[in-house]
């Protein structure tokens, strides 16, 4: 896999940690850049290890997880597509940043790696490009701050109408047929991600279908009923 200097600039237009950058600025930050593939099952690091630098996923998809002492992962995210990753160390006060959790591709990944040492100069050099990186970030703690409402107030069912919800597509080419969500993830993954185990959400999927919400595939999706899933998921 490949990343042209388009394909890059287009990848950091979409994404709001970007957003506010200037042609300008954002071209001298894709010259710091570099792109890195990686095969299923690569540790990009291990919590506790030194940040050298954070990522911008293009292809594949990456889990963010702690492990418990009995050796419980714990996945805290799944990254996809046009998602970054472990930037809030490189903006934490003190000497040595380390990462607070262990990243590891679930499939054949495209990454874009952005160096700490180089980062943070061009962070000193362009502060109100800085500025508009923390607002996004506070967006993000918000972000996690409902997350943990969502696993510890919802039941699954609840939970995993509003996980299709958020992946479902904002647009469609077919606009007759129904939005689809694809399972780019294993079944264990995702249910960590939910905060169950896989037997668990197996019924939630069955119920869910059961109610005409949704209609399984191999590896797709069709939320049948969208609205339903937003009841359901505004409702919990």
């Amino acid at each position: 896999m490949d990343a042209s200097r388009t394909r890059i600039e287009d990848a950091m237009d979409d994404h709001a940690f970007f957003g506010g950058l200037s042609p300008d600025d954002r071209d001298a930050l894709i010259d710091l850049v570099d792109v890195r593939t990686a095969p299923s099952d690569t540790v990009l690091f291990q919590h506790g290890d030194p940040c050298r630098g954070f990522y911008l996923l293009l292809e594949g998809a990456v889990h963010i997880y702690r492990l418990s002492p009995e050796g419980r992962m714990l996945v805290l995210h799944v990254i996809r597509p046009g998602e970054s990753f472990a930037e809030v160390p490189l903006f934490e006060e003190g000497e040595n940043p380390t990462y607070p959790a262990t990243a590891e591709t679930l499939s054949e990944s495209t990454l874009l790696f952005f160096p700490a040492g180089a980062f943070l100069s061009f962070v000193d050099e362009h502060p109100r490009s800085a500025l508009h990186m923390l607002g996004q970030l506070a967006g993000r703690l918000r972000g996690a701050v409902q997350q943990l409402d969502a696993l510890s107030l919802h039941d699954v069912q609840e939970r995993l109408a509003r996980h299709l919800i958020e992946q479902a597509p904002s647009s469609s080419n077919l606009p007759d047929l129904p939005p689809t969500v694809d399972l780019d993830v294993p079944k264990s993954v995702l249910a960590a991600e939910l905060g169950t185990v896989p037997e668990t959400l197996s019924r939630a999927f069955r119920a869910l279908e059961e109610q005409d919400l949704i209609r399984r595939g191999n590896s797709q999706i069709a939320l049948t009923n969208v609205q339903g899933l937003r009841r359901l998921a505004r409702d919990s």
